[in-house]
């Protein structure tokens, strides 16, 4: 719990318990008796005070909001509420129990906002907007109707276990411009379902990230049972094995100009595919580690992997175990001395004839439709012709990087004998043309088996 939380609850206890929060009726100022307190009160009701249907709670920012238990009656015809720019919001610990026509929930415009299980029993629809900091329990009872659930501009440290559950028959959840520190384990069960009438699902539907900054996603922390994903423009840090899951990938899943940092082949995963239209797309993203056996891209299905940028990858079997129905073009990678690069680029060479013409038909149509960082605006192909004349890495194909001065505990750098130096590299790079040989290798057998 944060020290502004803490002070923030503290301030509601007290003035709670003096009875100076919240808002006092209109007019009751030095007036005798007891007064009639009514939430319609201080917010705006409709379609009258007596049952409300619609409740509008907006307040400064410096002021304090307390729904207190006797408010619950009056609440309970409510079915769409707006609790809005308020320095702090305190609803009854024990949630609206009674609000069981409560279908639609708007948050927006707070510094705190603690959404604890079960405050809202028939919850379908909630919207969170522009507040510092979203504590999220989880939605109790609400999971059995949930429909809808969107943040925006919001902050949020965790979200736990058991977050949503697959009991919810969610339409769409939204992402957009949101951080979250962490995701735990089986934070996110979600399986997406039609329209009742319908039974389809519209092109927005399903789980959205946009615009959004996710640090940490444990293993099993999103899971889509079925439903389409997206997550765009957004910067995922750390993706545990397993980190997102979806079982059924007839919608499609898309990931569009984002910022992947740590990552495995099975951080981002989809299990089962139909042969309908539905397809993934991983394009123009910043990959920091590209894992070679990225699941999303050796499957049967149809993928596409383009417009991306990738620091770091082995690409031997990165290219090798693509499936046969991934388009792989005008990506970006680095192109340097490490035997991972340059041992699967000069194949050929050191073993020809090794691939089958069908094989070497597409090897060689992935080189020229991808590219290089340095030099730039030059193919593997490109890169690949300059490796055989020994234009790049001449020699022993020494890297290009060489050793610093100190090293990094500040002593003199080791002896500068080129000789062993090529000898070590000499060394690495023959197993990494054995390395890429096996892989090929392993690929014929494969294809001649299948």
């Amino acid at each position: 719990m944060t020290a502004r939380r803490k002070l923030l609850l503290l301030t509601v206890a007290f003035l709670a318990f003096f009875g100076t929060a919240g808002a006092q009726p209109r007019g009751s100022a030095g007036s005798s008796g007891p007064a009639v307190r009514s939430i319609c009160d201080i917010c705006a009701c409709a379609p009258d005070n007596v049952r409300p249907v619609t409740v509008n709670c907006t307040c400064t920012k410096t002021k304090l909001l307390i729904v207190r238990d006797e408010d619950a009656a009056l609440l309970s015809s409510v079915q769409d509420l707006t609790l809005a720019s308020c320095g702090f919001v305190s609803l009854p610990s024990s949630g609206l129990s009674a609000s069981t026509s409560l279908a639609r929930v708007t948050v927006r415009d707070m510094k705190l906002f603690h959404y604890t299980a079960g405050l809202f029993p028939a919850l379908e629809s909630l919207t969170v907007e522009n507040v510092d900091e979203l504590v999220l329990d989880g939605f109790g009872t609400a999971n059995r109707t949930l429909r809808h659930l969107t943040l925006r501009r919001t902050a949020v440290v965790r979200l736990v276990k058991g977050t949503v559950t697959t009991a919810a028959p969610l339409r769409r959840v939204l992402f957009d411009r949101v951080d979250v520190d962490e995701i735990e384990s089986g934070a996110l069960d979600m399986s997406f379902v039609g329209d009742g009438d319908s039974g389809q699902l519209a092109a927005a539907d399903g789980f959205t990230v946009v615009n959004s900054t996710i640090k940490s996603v444990q293993s099993s922390g999103v899971a889509v049972r079925s439903g389409a994903v997206r997550i765009l423009n957004s910067t995922l840090e750390n993706l545990a094995s397993g980190a997102v899951v979806v079982d059924d990938a007839r919608r499609g899943v898309r990931l569009s100009g984002n910022r992947l940092g740590s990552m495995v082949g099975d951080s981002l995963s989809a299990m089962q595919w139909d042969g309908g239209d539905a397809s993934v797309r991983v394009d123009g993203n910043e990959f920091r580690t590209l894992p070679a056996d990225m699941q999303l891209l050796r499957s049967e299905r149809p993928a596409d992997f383009v417009g991306n940028n990738v620091d770091n990858v082995d690409l031997g079997p990165f290219l090798f175990g693509l499936g046969p129905a991934v388009r792989a073009a005008d990506n970006v990678f680095t192109c340097d001395c490490d035997p991972r690069r340059i041992s699967v680029l000069k194949l050929n060479k050191v073993f020809p004839g090794l691939l089958q013409p069908d094989v070497d038909t597409r090897f060689a149509g992935l080189l020229a439709d991808n590219y290089c960082r340095k030099p730039a605006n030059i193919t593997l192909a490109g890169y690949r012709d300059l490796l055989v004349r020994e234009v790049v890495c001449e020699g022993a194909n020494v890297t290009a990087v060489q050793p610093p001065l100190q090293t990094p505990t500040g002593q003199p750098r080791p002896s500068s004998d080129t000789a062993a130096q090529n000898r070590g590299n000499a060394v690495a790079t023959a197993a990494a043309y054995a390395s890429a040989a096996a892989v090929v290798t392993s690929f014929l057998l494969r294809t001649v088996i299948c």
